[in-house]
């Protein structure tokens, strides 16, 4: 895409841009789309470029395999397992000829409007940052499977038919409450394997992440941070070094490095548009910042298409290996 910066889509719009196929699913904020191997062509169009997608989505591999980039961390998905994905991230799927993909997904004030627990579904699906690749049983993806053809055969409604809205909506409402259900199951196993109860250091842990990916790209001190918990930034610091083994402000270069690595490989910003972006007072200093985080000058990292991404940075790698952020 040739953009001026990484753009956030609504899924209309995005379904628009890479156009619609036979049997995708739109209806008021709701994508239910599969891509499935005919032939020679590529099956996965829809996320061929790196999107931030404003939705909550689940990517199914029911056949194959497929290869997907989330925020620079890549995931491989097998057959019967799937992807979840938080509003804001960005997406890029990378398929195999023989896969068989499906995409449910679902806007914010749409699943308001269908009465979801909008809360409930937020913190489940926070508590699968960290680990957002699930495996299913067969069984599992049987039941998956037919609502999801259930919800396409119905099609979407005609204008003023309110029985066929409200068929839909219902049907939607099930599946969102399947995946949440598998959702839940799948957390559960991995308290399962870390099962002591979770302590106030890691209630602030969570408060505190939370935070930092609303404000990230424009607060980039501890203080800020601390001051919004009511704690002090030492105290902040000890509790998240306790809870991870990194501090928090390795937790906050993490996610600056990480967006702007984003920006660097798949915008066309210059190099001083996402220094201002990211809220540095200059180039230079965005320049030097990066490079004491990577090695790398940001010139050199764009040139060089990210080779240096093999291995994560010390919080994201945290992140990775345990439930709980620890080493």
């Amino acid at each position: 895409m040739n953009e001026k910066e990484i753009r956030s889509f609504s899924l209309e719009p995005l379904l628009e841009m890479c156009g619609r196929r036979p049997g995708d699913f739109y209806y008021d904020g709701c994508l239910i789309t599969s891509r499935v191997n005919t032939g020679d062509e590529v099956p996965m169009d829809l996320f061929r470029y790196p999107v931030r997608i404003d939705a909550f989505a689940v990517v199914f591999c029911s056949k194959g395999s497929i290869s997907l980039l989330s925020n620079l961390t890549r995931y491989e998905l097998g057959e019967n397992s799937f992807f979840v994905h938080l509003p804001g991230s960005i997406l890029h799927v990378e398929s195999t000829p023989d896969a068989e993909i499906y995409v449910a997904a679902c806007e914010e004030e749409f699943i308001r409007r269908i009465d979801v627990d909008i809360k409930l579904l937020s913190n489940l699906f926070l508590q699968l940052e960290r680990y957002p690749l699930l495996q299913l049983e067969p069984g599992e993806w049987e039941c998956v499977a037919r609502s999801i053809s259930e919800i396409s055969d119905e099609g979407v409604p005609e204008a003023g038919d309110l029985y066929s809205t409200e068929i839909i909506r219902s049907a939607i409402r099930v599946l969102i409450y399947k995946m949440c259900r598998l959702i839940a199951r799948h957390l559960e196993q991995v308290r399962e394997l870390s099962p002591s109860p979770r302590s106030r250091r890691e209630e602030y842990f969570q408060r505190f992440m939370t935070l930092l990916r609303q404000h990230y790209m424009r607060e980039r001190s501890v203080g800020f941070y601390a001051a919004q918990l009511n704690l002090s930034p030492k105290y902040l610091t000890t509790l998240i070094r306790q809870t991870t083994g990194h501090t928090a402000i390795n937790w906050i270069d993490d996610y600056v490095i990480l967006e702007a690595k984003n920006m660097l490989r798949y915008s066309t910003m210059s190099i001083q548009e996402i220094a201002y972006c990211l809220n540095f007072s200059n180039q230079s200093f965005f320049g030097k910042y990066f490079k004491n985080h990577t090695g790398q000058t940001p010139s050199a990292y764009r040139m060089g298409g990210g080779a240096a991404d093999a291995a994560p940075a010390p919080a994201t790698a945290a992140r990775r290996r345990s439930p709980r952020g620890r080493r």
